[in-house]
């Protein structure tokens, strides 16, 4: 059985920790054969014969470029969340099987929404600049509404922490309505995946429908926000402000306005990175290539007809 890791040394040094561990758990299984690629070029000769492929998930479109030399695989595993990158166009027609790692960072992401409202809410920029002392107000989370669109498993895990926090919980799950959600919540939090149809979700009107005094918080995709309406509601202070960890272009361009706006509080794409997080999605993984070899279903089976 060939396996096949698309996990490029090039684009962090953390995915080189998930390629030497699959390297390492090789010998466990006799019967298995592992081959690292890190470009188009080598995932094509690599994946000629494979049965099996492990990929990092922003480099789910090489597929498309080598598909017509993947005529054995069974099973594609996405070490992230994310898998919108891979060809459901294509993949729908085959009964391979796609899997992701859905459920491993919601703990992380949780964390980091909360962190992003007590931001705002304790006004901890103004902290941090503070040269004189200047007591003022600052609010509470305790009753404040949390509107969170997309409710899988990171939404659960967000829910779960703001309530302890006495915040009143309002969601939005796929093909439900969001405006009214988007007009009553003080904190709106995107952690829907990324499709035809949530592109672009959080449109201008959908931004002006926003209180004043909302804060919205991306930890989804770049793309489900349309970027410029959100920089033009910013810089006139039509809404309090944004936490982002995604953007539309990654990594955020110098030029981006977002870096010179004081009402923004900025992550690189990093709120799910913690110390174990690449060992727990390659864990996950080990654990499924065992139940595969056993003929057993998978965990986290990706939903080819709806996109993750």
């Amino acid at each position: 059985m060939r396996v096949v890791a698309l996990i490029p040394s090039t684009f962090n040094a953390l995915l080189d920790v998930e390629a030497g561990d699959l390297a390492r758990r090789r010998s466990r299984s006799a019967a298995a054969t592992l081959a690292i690629a890190d470009d188009v070029a080598s995932l094509r000769a690599s994946v000629r014969d494979a049965e099996i492929l492990v990929l990092a998930p922003r480099y789910g479109d090489w597929l498309r470029e080598v598909w017509p030399d993947a005529q054995h695989l069974r099973w594609i595993h996405s070490l992230g969340a994310g898998v919108e990158k891979l060809p459901f166009d294509l993949l729908r027609e085959t009964d391979v099987v796609v899997t992701n790692s859905r459920g491993i960072y919601s703990d992380s992401l949780a964390e980091w929404v909360i962190g992003a409202m007590l931001f705002f809410a304790k006004d901890l920029r103004r902290l941090l600049t503070m040269k004189r002392w200047e007591p003022v107000a600052v609010q509470r989370l305790e009753g404040a509404t949390l509107g969170i669109i997309g409710f899988g498993s990171i939404g659960s895990a967000i829910a779960d922490r703001a309530t302890a926090f006495g915040m009143r919980i309002v969601t939005a799950r796929r093909g439900e309505p969001v405006d009214e959600l988007i007009a009553s919540s003080d904190y709106i939090v995107l952690s829907t995946p990324l499709t035809e149809a949530t592109h672009r979700l959080m449109n201008e009107e959908r931004i002006a429908r926003m209180k004043p005094t909302a804060v919205l918080i991306n930890i989804s995709r770049g793309s489900v926000v349309d970027e410029a309406a959100l920089i033009d509601a910013l810089r006139h202070h039509r809404i309090r402000g944004a936490a982002l960890d995604v953007f539309e272009v990654e990594p955020l361009p110098p030029e981006s306005p977002l870096w010179s706006l004081d009402n923004v509080l900025l992550s690189p794409h990093s709120a799910d990175h913690t110390r174990d997080s690449h060992e727990r999605a390659v864990a996950l993984f080990h654990r499924n290539f065992g139940k595969f070899q056993r003929g057993e279903p998978l965990e986290n089976i990706v939903d080819k007809q709806a996109g993750y």
